[in-house]
């Protein structure tokens, strides 16, 4: 069953030639996905960096953001602030070009930006660093990354003694002591 589901998966996101990695093809496939596909698909190594930015942004605007010990980020985070792509000042108006506060979300942002060239191209400006991430987007797989890799202390809580008293097998009374010794004492 599991072996199924992974190789339906994978003719998901792959298709022989080149036709497989433009956002033409990627976009309608990653959202038409089921969300435990496109969680198997985030741990595919053999995904490219398109075919996963896509699949981040459609589990982002589902609500997704951790799954097991897979995470929004996992792989992307480390671009974050980093010019991996040059960048160049769009040739059109600014009038003509989208901005981010033209996005109720960053996941939003960063689909179109994917949809329109992205990362490699950024025609509306979206991405000035160049890190690949659009808008606020770098910063939502950051905050996904710390929350997914926060160590979570446990909260100890001491433990509550009471003075009752207990009767011993010769009839003796005690109460039991912090450092959880018999107190005879104590009664």
């Amino acid at each position: 069953m599991l072996r199924f589901s992974i190789l339906s998966l994978l003719g998901v996101l792959t298709l022989t030639g080149c036709a497989a990695t433009t956002p033409e093809t990627i976009g309608p496939r990653v959202d038409n996905a089921s969300t435990s596909q496109l969680w198997t698909a985030h741990r595919d190594l053999s995904l490219s960096a398109l075919q996963l930015a896509y699949v981040e942004a459609e589990l982002s605007s589902r609500g997704e953001t951790r799954f097991g010990s897979s995470y929004i980020g996992q792989r992307t985070a480390s671009a974050y602030g980093k010019a991996l792509y040059s960048r160049v000042a769009p040739a059109s108006s600014s009038s003509d070009l989208k901005n981010c506060s033209d996005f109720s979300s960053s996941w939003q942002a960063q689909r179109y930006f994917l949809d329109n060239g992205g990362p490699v191209s950024d025609p509306n400006n979206l991405d000035r660093d160049g890190d690949g991430l659009a808008c606020e987007w770098g910063a939502t797989v950051r905050s996904s990354v710390r929350k997914a890799t926060a160590v979570r202390t446990p909260v100890r809580t001491r433990p509550r003694y009471t003075s009752r008293c207990y009767v011993g097998p010769r009839g003796g009374t005690y109460t039991i002591s912090a450092s959880g010794r018999k107190n005879y004492g104590g009664c």
